[in-house]
């Protein structure tokens, strides 16, 4: 039947039938994973993560999402990898920064993987998967939900960021306000950077370097201080600031 009451009672026998293993027309037979993606999701799986490859609807996918251990189709964790969805993204910009903003702003979980990582240090990234698969598992046990199904969807403000319900942010880092950007260490940058989008909110890198400059007590920004929150900025995103 071309019906569409019997396409989604077709859906939902198949969900229910399966133990919610099977979530209907969110699958992607239609999109293959690459080798890489494919060696990453049989590598965790075989670490006893419950994977959906290719989730979501058109073109906006996530490369894997890890389901709950034992709440059978609740899904706790984004992972993504720099295969060819993520190349195919028209831009660096929406690559590296934006679809993890706004998948973290609606509440998922997120990993990255990287080939190159994956690639030389293979274990120690399967490690940090699980990691994050466990944190994340943690987190959907105290109350949180990875895919925010009802409540906290964000809406765009005439600021450009989007705003949830309830944005909140986890303790500033104690750092005493000094007279000159150069007096801070990058890794201080780095963690005030961390602190500011804590709660989740999608900024644009102008945003964090306002965000910043008022954190920081300067009344004015200069060039020197936009300079260095920027290369703070670019350090935070690798991942790679000294403590």
């Amino acid at each position: 039947s071309s019906a569409k009451g019997v396409e989604l009672l077709r859906l939902y026998l198949e969900f229910t039938a399966s133990g919610g293993r099977v979530l209907g027309d969110r699958r992607a037979a239609d999109t293959a994973l690459n080798d890489f993606e494919e060696d990453v999701r049989d590598a965790l799986t075989q670490r006893g993560l419950q994977l959906l490859p290719q989730w979501g609807a058109s073109r906006y996918r996530i490369d894997l999402v890890a389901q709950h251990p034992t709440l059978a189709g609740r899904l706790v964790l984004a992972i993504e990898c720099d295969g060819a969805s993520y190349h195919s993204a028209q831009s660096a910009r929406d690559r590296d920064r934006l679809r993890q903003q706004h998948l973290e702003a609606l509440g998922w979980r997120f990993h990255r993987i990287w080939s190159t990582d994956w690639f030389l240090h293979r274990d120690e990234e399967i490690e940090r998967a699980m990691k994050a698969f466990e944190s994340a598992v943690a987190a959907a046990d105290r109350g949180g939900d990875a895919a925010a199904e009802a409540s906290s969807v964000p809406s765009i403000g005439s600021s450009g960021a989007a705003t949830l319900s309830t944005p909140t942010r986890g303790p500033r880092p104690i750092l005493k306000n000094r007279d000159s950007i150069d007096q801070y260490r990058e890794g201080e940058l780095v963690r005030l950077i961390e602190w500011v989008q804590s709660d989740g909110l999608l900024r644009r890198d102008e945003q964090i370097v306002e965000a910043l400059v008022e954190a920081l007590g300067f009344e004015r920004r200069g060039s020197k201080i936009v300079t260095r929150i920027n290369q703070a900025l670019q350090v935070w995103r690798r991942g790679t600031a000294p403590r």
